[in-house]
């Protein structure tokens, strides 16, 4: 069975599985149900999943590129609008794409998601700025009937698959090794670290909590002012960065 698993290339998977084996057989000796864990004898058979980085642009004028191709994406609307929302709010795909309209205040601005959908399993705020909040009130207007701000196609009540945003990515151009959909996070966090602003907010805004849960809970809203700002500050640098290209490409096709 690990091996069919293995095989597909899916190693991670393969090792996680090993383990949940493992539990069940040490269950099943503890209440008398088995004498010994097979699945322990296949520990460092299987091939070790490796880490890679995620894939993501980080340059600024291949930013620019990104988000012009994204503007001009020709795909889904509510596919479009979950790619501008990812670049605005440094959340991770899966928390993007099970959104639920309840847990969007247009009026204070806010994002609260619940520790539930966190991989954290803590509460976590998003400032919207100007430029998220346009995108949410586009997206509204075709999905905010429902409880999910982005149901599948089959079904309202289940929310597009974790592939839809890679595919947009793959449709538009972008390959694997260049740019992911968790790919937003990284490009957030190297360019914000890069033009010096405080890495605690820039780690709290991506949800890297502290491992002491007490403390994570207690700071939950730990540098919102200073994230309020930058959240600001991100999405008028994503405009001037959209834009720059914008007005060369105009000033090209004047000259000729």
């Amino acid at each position: 069975m690990l091996r069919k698993i293995e095989a597909r290339g899916a190693s991670y998977q393969a090792n996680r599985i090993r383990e949940s084996c493992s539990q069940i057989f040490r269950y099943a000796i503890a209440t008398g149900r088995a004498e010994r864990d097979a699945a322990a004898d296949l520990r460092g058979a299987l091939k070790p999943h490796i880490t890679t980085s995620r894939a993501a642009i980080t340059d600024p004028v291949e930013v620019g590129g990104l988000l012009r191709a994204i503007d001009a994406y020709t795909g889904n609307i509510v596919t479009k609008c979950g790619l501008q929302l990812l670049a605005l709010t440094f959340l991770r795909p899966g928390e993007v794409r099970l959104g639920e309209w309840d847990e969007i205040d247009m009026e204070e601005k806010l994002w609260r998601i619940p520790a539930r959908r966190m991989k954290m399993r803590l509460d976590h705020l998003v400032h919207l700025s100007s430029q998220a909040c346009v995108v949410l009130e586009e997206l509204r207007q075709i999905t905010g009937r429902g409880r999910l701000m982005f149901p599948g196609l089959r079904s309202s009540e289940r929310a597009i698959s974790d592939a839809t945003f890679i595919a947009a990515l793959r449709r538009m151009g972008f390959e694997k090794d260049e740019m992911c959909a968790h790919g937003f996070r990284s490009m957030a966090s190297t360019i914000l670290n890069e033009q010096g602003y405080p890495a605690d907010a820039i780690e709290k805004q991506l949800a890297h909590n502290p491992r002491n849960k007490i403390r994570g809970i207690y700071n939950r809203a730990e540098y919102l002012s200073e994230r309020r700002r930058m959240m600001d500050e991100w999405a008028d640098y994503l405009d001037s960065l959209r834009n720059t290209g914008r007005e060369k490409n105009i000033s090209m096709e004047e000259k000729a």
